[in-house]
């Protein structure tokens, strides 16, 4: 049990999941979210066909009755962590509020654990991002480690 991996194997999964979000937040801001009427129209069909889990619902309707707010924040989020990925910069932040937006994607779309959707897959790896801080390793969270509160880097 004494066995330690060292946090340069997270390198590549940071640097994969950092691009995800960063090429879908993009899409997001060039498809209308921020005026809210594609997330209206998702929401939407997640509710039609029945996908938020019982215990989500409640936020999927606040979602719903809020567009240009929730819409605005989950481009937003998505861009801003995906960049804090890639750069390595501020990574238990970054994680804990991709963990937070990821979970509630996967809450509301009704993913499980079989395909289709990576949500809740993702949201499970930046739980593991929040523990061990891969932005330590080529990431800007070197240079801050010491000059910033252990808990943000």
């Amino acid at each position: 049990m004494g066995e330690r991996v060292p946090l340069g194997v997270l390198f590549p999964l940071r640097i994969l999941c950092g691009l995800i979000l960063l090429l879908e937040g993009w899409g997001k801001l060039q498809g209308g979210w921020l005026h809210g009427t594609a997330l209206l129209n998702t929401l939407g069909g997640w509710m039609e066909a029945g996908k938020p889990y019982h215990f989500f619902v409640p936020m999927v309707e606040s979602a719903r009755a809020h567009p240009k707010i929730f819409g605005a924040l989950i481009t937003t989020g998505e861009l801003v962590v995906g960049a804090s990925m890639l750069l390595g910069l501020l990574t238990r932040v970054g994680a804990f509020l991709g963990a937070v937006m990821l979970f509630s994607i996967a809450f509301g779309s009704g993913q499980g654990l079989a395909p289709p959707g990576n949500a809740l897959l993702m949201g499970a790896i930046f739980v593991i991002f929040l523990f061990a801080p891969p932005g330590r390793v080529l990431g800007l969270d070197a240079t801050l480690r010491g000059r910033l509160p252990s808990w943000m880097v």
